[in-house]
């Protein structure tokens, strides 16, 4: 396989929000930690060179390019597979004071599932099989199992909702924006109020935010 292609690049990566000031430069150190590397695809050699790395933070960077739209007050949840990131906006400004980072993820449902399910049924649910249902938000299985699995994502989706109110949420007073792997479960299986609920179920809006944060910075 011989060389084709060199390519300089900039890396726009992203940390939880509670995490970016005290790691940010250890991360930027991790990410630069070799100066270019090799790339084997599809046949073809790439030589990748890094011209530097910004690290932003998550949530807050998948809405930068749309925050003229956010008036009022809105909590912003990113609900990844391992962290629940929160963070409030006043007319589109972030309340720094007003961030939080919880361990309250995807994976969090996926364990519950897979203990409510072993617990009551003594069976285990395929890692695969559960995968699905979180990706797809349809629980195609038989009684007594697909309750099992709604009760497991609906109580998993009342402690998200449990821990924004314990961080001040409002649904008569504020809106929400979910966001994230987790936003589809909260969308199909949650109660809320549909009037102040938006759901952004793009997977890739953190690091489309990113590479537009990353952009403006270096524009500028």
């Amino acid at each position: 396989m011989s060389l084709e292609r060199e390519e300089r690049i900039h890396l726009a990566v992203g940390l939880p929000l509670k995490w970016v000031q005290a790691q940010r430069e250890d991360f930027k150190r991790y990410m630069l930690r070799n100066s270019s590397v090799e790339v084997g695809y599809k046949d073809r050699l790439y030589c990748i060179e890094f011209a530097g790395c910004t690290v932003m933070p998550q949530c807050y960077s998948a809405v930068t390019e749309n925050l003229k739209d956010f008036a009022g007050v809105t909590l912003l949840a990113d609900i990844g597979n391992g962290t629940m990131n929160l963070m409030y906006l006043n007319n589109g400004r972030p309340m720094e004071s007003k961030a939080w980072t919880e361990k309250l993820g995807v994976f969090q449902c996926f364990q519950k599932i897979h203990n409510m399910v072993q617990d009551k049924t003594g069976d285990n649910l395929m890692d695969d099989v559960i995968d699905n249902i979180l990706r797809s938000g349809k629980i195609e299985l038989p009684d007594p199992h697909a309750s099992l699995v709604e009760k497991a994502i609906c109580d998993y989706v009342e402690e998200i909702f449990q821990k924004l109110r314990d961080h001040e949420y409002n649904e008569k007073l504020m809106k929400v924006y979910f966001m994230g792997g987790g936003a589809r479960l909260v969308e199909n299986f949650g109660e809320y109020n549909p009037e102040n609920t938006v759901f952004n179920n793009d997977i890739r809006a953190n690091a489309k935010g990113y590479e537009y944060y990353c952009y403006m910075l270096l524009r500028h």
